[in-house]
């Protein structure tokens, strides 16, 4: 769908921080914008200060801390391809390098749509569970996210924990179910503890060797074709 201008639907959330670290979130789904005063404790007060050091901002400057976009075509697949999420963060993807969290999902046929983009202030445990409480709900829905069965991330705690704090506490996420990504839950621990202590062969290529160099093969194409 596009608007009166040709252009894509795009839903939205952004949260800022004024001048006293307090947050500020802005929605827009469909209809004028939403603003809400967030609650922030002490700890996140402290990371936001820290943070807008890193930034060199000056005190009284109002940041957009993070902005979590959906078109009407990435909020559509996520609707209609719910039940697994793959969820993960490329690094410094723009001036002030950021870092970009994306949720992905997959149909039958194995083809990819991407259904959340979000630019992060930082890795902090808060701004994930900003993401799954507040960002997730208010772009898809309680009914789209409650058909989730299946997250998949990386073996970040700050990432993953959230998540599943949110399974535990949150109804619409209880249906779901958080495992680590091949890479990190089989592959990465395979070449960390099993690899160092297989033996190693020098010259001729024994039967063994041969066997060996198969089954790492069969891993490495594994991962590669996932």
């Amino acid at each position: 769908m596009t608007d009166e201008h040709g252009e894509p639907c795009v839903s939205y959330v952004a949260v800022t921080m004024d001048s006293s670290l307090n947050l500020t979130i802005h929605t827009k789904r469909g209809r004028p914008t939403n603003i809400e005063n967030l609650k922030t404790d002490k700890q996140t007060k402290a990371d936001l200060r820290k943070l807008r050091k890193e930034m060199n901002y000056k005190d009284g400057t109002e940041i957009l801390l993070a902005l979590s976009v959906a078109t009407d075509e990435m909020a559509r697949h996520v609707q209609m391809f719910p039940e697994v999420f793959y969820l993960d963060v490329t690094a410094n993807t723009n001036k002030q390098k950021r870092d970009l969290f994306l949720m992905v999902v997959k149909d039958a046929d194995g083809s990819t749509y991407i259904g959340n983009a979000t630019v992060i202030p930082s890795g902090k445990r808060w701004v994930y569970g900003m993401i799954y409480r507040n960002f997730f709900h208010n772009l898809y829905g309680e009914v789209t996210i409650s058909r989730n069965k299946l997250c998949l991330t990386d073996d970040d705690t700050a990432e993953w924990g959230p998540l599943e704090d949110c399974i535990k506490t949150v109804s619409c996420w209880k249906g779901s179910l958080h495992m680590l990504c091949m890479f990190h839950a089989l592959t990465l621990v395979y070449y960390e503890q099993i690899y160092p202590k297989l033996p190693k062969y020098k010259g001729n290529v024994t039967q063994k060797g041969k066997a060996y160099g198969e089954t790492k093969s069969i891993y490495s194409c594994t991962f590669l074709h996932i």
